[in-house]
């Protein structure tokens, strides 16, 4: 893998843990780690002094249009492809819990998570499509531009038995469907997609939910993105568009 790869979330969880692997296991690789506090991490900071050069902290707020795209073009110049676009900012909810009941619902809070979570997932994919594209060009057969998204199991409508959490489940069907719509232009580009569910991970994202964690096991931020990278590096055409429990590499229903 060559180019710059684009990673959102990057200073925490599973963003920073992928941006540690991508460099260590592509020594030619460029990453850019985004996050709005992508510039004052001292995380992002250790890895760029351990690899000069190569790690790009890229401050972006996924909320707002002008600093995707200042953000893109920043991290990704013209004539530079893009072979990897990982999308891994999220958002609960403004006030850091999922709805129960409809009644709940606003306007402004759910306006807020389906920015952050979907609107702005796919503007980032719009504004680094011609480096996407690059990536893929002159290929044959292997995919080698790929857009991969941390999904959810609660975005899963086939499977929902549990309700709740309006904004959050809603955003993250969204997602899927956005994935999915990628997957399909992506196609003609030699762009594969997947949405990636890791369960339970113990990440401060997921610290409020920890005592209900539905799971055998609480994996770590690390053997979560180890995790996905493999399915990354192996993801091609004939899963294209899917949406896919990390551990047993199952499809999820949509």
């Amino acid at each position: 893998m060559s180019g710059t790869a684009f990673v959102t979330g990057a200073s925490r969880g599973i963003g920073l843990s992928l941006v540690q692997q991508l460099l260590r296991r592509f020594p030619t690789l460029k990453v850019a780690a985004a996050s709005r506090s992508a510039a004052t991490s001292p995380e992002l900071a250790a890895l760029a002094a351990e690899h000069p050069g190569r790690l790009l902290p890229t401050e972006i707020d996924m909320a707002d249009e002008a600093s995707i795209t200042a953000a893109a073009a920043a991290a990704v110049g013209k004539g530079e492809s893009c072979p990897l676009l990982f999308h891994g900012a999220a958002m609960m909810h403004p006030s850091g819990k999922g709805e129960n009941s409809v009644g709940r619902l606003a306007a402004a809070d759910m306006g807020a998570v389906m920015a952050t979570n979907v609107v702005g997932p796919a503007l980032l994919t719009g504004a680094l499509w011609p480096a996407l594209r690059r990536a893929g060009k002159g290929t044959s057969g292997a995919a080698q531009a790929k857009v991969v998204a941390v999904g959810a199991g609660v975005g899963s409508v086939g499977t929902n038995a549990a309700g709740g959490w309006y904004s959050y489940r809603l955003s993250k069907t969204a997602l899927n469907a956005l994935v999915k719509n990628l997957a399909i232009e992506g196609f003609r580009y030699n762009i594969v997609t997947s949405c990636m569910y890791p369960e339970m991970v113990d990440t401060a994202f997921a610290a409020p939910y920890v005592k209900n964690n539905p799971y055998d096991v609480l994996r770590s931020p690390d053997e979560a993105a180890q995790r996905m990278l493999d399915l990354i590096v192996g993801l091609d055409g004939s899963r294209s568009g899917s949406f896919v429990n990390i551990w047993s590499n199952e499809d999820i229903p949509f």
